[in-house]
């Protein structure tokens, strides 16, 4: 499958540079949707096993970890990420609101599930 911005929704994924002080490395994908908790991406680079990385994608941010990478064809790899945590607009909004005004992190809202994939 080779990357199409046209037939799939695009998504960037970031990543640390492994050099303290250097920004984040961002790598433009293409989301293939999430099977249970594992997010499918599309790249035209590897990323390691355990690597851990962010993706934005439709108003939300994914974390997690890197679980699988397998080449598809000479310049495409699929990427299986393990979400940990889910983020939209409105609950990083509100978490950074509660940060900000000294309330209880119990007060702000819990991450709820992004639905992710549109047909």
């Amino acid at each position: 499958m080779t990357i199409a911005p046209e037939d799939h929704p695009s998504a960037v994924i970031q990543v640390s540079s492994g050099i303290p002080g250097e920004s984040k490395r961002t790598i433009p994908c293409v989301f293939n949707g999430m099977h249970g908790k594992r997010l499918l991406l599309e790249t035209q680079e590897p990323l390691g096993i355990r690597t851990t990385a962010s993706v934005e994608f439709n108003d939300a941010m994914f974390l997690g970890e890197v679980v699988a990478c397998n080449k598809t064809t000479s310049r495409c790899w699929d990427i299986e990420l393990m979400v940990e945590h889910v983020l939209s607009g409105l609950q990083s909004l509100m978490a950074l609101r509660a940060q900000l005004l000294g309330e209880p992190a119990s007060s702000a809202p819990q991450m709820a599930a992004v639905y992710a994939r549109r047909n």
